[in-house]
């Protein structure tokens, strides 16, 4: 079986051999964490990509996408500050009116009710001087970049170029998208070309990685299942498709993992001990990355011409957008037209934008955003009414 299998099945020499010979590779939000993470985290990762200089490289791709978000990134950051001051003065106002009400009434005594607002409102500050002392102390990365020294140095200039044939490769990210082909097919809401940037980046690497005739591990902050084997939950193993494509392309075998389980693994084979508030940090990051949208959907009419019927789309944390998907039973004759329409939403909901696509005659997704600047999407269900319809002398 592992004559006919050999990209599944991994020795100990396997993995030896790509962490002491094989080239090391990152997705770009794994290096725009660097700026998310706090300084203890920051350093334990950057140690660990610097033990790898000399066979540290990045596809054209992922650099890409490192500076076109980067300073976005630096900035989300230093607005968490004032994010973070928000619910402290909301708290303050909220003590003072409480205490405010308790002093109505006669029989509690006056001095108890001072008490009160007077350790909860030193509390108070005592966390907002918190919260600026570490404004002060984080670095002013406008200023003074650490990450991008110490990227540089390690790289030392280890970046891939833009291929030639990119039109070709986006057309073939496209046809996968459609065919729900591994990786970035879940990526179907990022506007114009975004969801072909998983693909973009695999294609990269599997050139490289044959170019190099070296194994590769990848480590990657996605958590998504077009990366991911689940069940129940649970994270498995990286996709199998993932694993096929890259020795039967290369020649060589390919270790993928998550941030935290890549910097756990370094540590053990560098004999240091587990940093757990470390490896925490990481896990926190990554499963606000978990797709936090379940959806029931509720077919009203459905045939091979024409489908309608609500999607009831809840999440379970505040987003800026989601995606929600449907499938059509039976299937449809062709690809259909679909068009979307948000009938209910929780009452603090801002305005929204929606639209529906499909590629496939078997399901179709409905994207949300947020309308308005600055304001994410509450918790909550999401009620949309859906529509497609096709022409049934398409068929082939």
């Amino acid at each position: 079986m592992r004559d006919k299998f050999p990209w599944y099945f991994l020795e100990t020499k396997d993995v030896d051999a790509a962490w002491s010979e094989g080239i090391l590779t990152t997705d770009a939000n794994v290096l725009l964490d660097l700026y998310r993470y706090n300084k203890e985290t920051r350093e334990a990762l950057l140690a660990a990509l610097e033990s790898f200089k000399g066979k540290f490289w990045i596809s054209h791709q992922t650099s890409k996408e490192f500076i076109k978000n980067r300073r976005t990134v630096i900035v989300d950051m230093a607005n968490d500050f004032d994010k973070a001051q928000k619910p402290v003065a909301d708290l303050e106002k909220e003590i003072q009116a409480a205490t405010k009400a308790i002093r109505a009434c006669r029989v509690i005594p006056k001095e108890l009710c001072e008490s009160l607002e007077k350790e909860a409102l030193e509390a108070c500050k005592k966390i907002s001087e918190g919260i600026n002392k570490e404004r002060t102390d984080s670095p002013d990365f406008e200023k003074t970049d650490e990450v991008i020294e110490r990227l540089e140095r390690t790289l030392g200039g280890s970046i891939g170029n833009q291929p030639d044939d990119i039109d070709d490769h986006l057309k073939e990210a496209e046809r996968r998208k459609a065919n729900k082909v591994p990786p970035g097919y879940m990526d179907g809401d990022k506007d114009g070309w975004g969801f072909a940037g998983d693909y973009l980046m695999w294609k990269q690497i599997l050139s490289h990685c044959s170019e190099v005739k070296s194994p590769m591990i990848l480590v990657t902050s996605e958590t998504k299942e077009d990366w991911w084997e689940k069940k129940s939950g649970k994270t498995l193993n990286p996709r199998l498709e993932l694993l096929q494509e890259a020795f039967e392309e290369t020649g060589q075998k390919m270790l993928i993992y998550h941030t935290d389980h890549f910097l756990k693994l370094h540590q053990d084979r560098s004999g240091q001990p587990a940093n757990e508030s470390v490896l925490e940090e990481i896990r926190e990051y990554s499963l606000a990355r978990e797709p936090a949208v379940s959806v029931v959907q509720q077919a009203a009419h459905a045939d091979t011409v024409s489908n309608t019927g609500l999607l009831r789309i809840s999440i379970s944390r505040p987003v800026r957008n989601f995606t929600g998907s449907g499938r059509f039973s039976p299937e449809m004759f062709s690809s259909p037209q679909v068009i979307a329409k948000l009938v209910e939403c929780p009452e603090s909901a801002p305005d929204v934008t929606i639209r529906a696509n499909t590629g496939t005659t078997f399901d179709f997704n409905v994207h949300v955003h947020s309308g308005e600047r600055g304001r994410e999407l509450p918790v909550g269900e999401y009620l949309v009414e859906y529509a497609a319809s096709c022409n049934a002398t398409n068929a082939e």
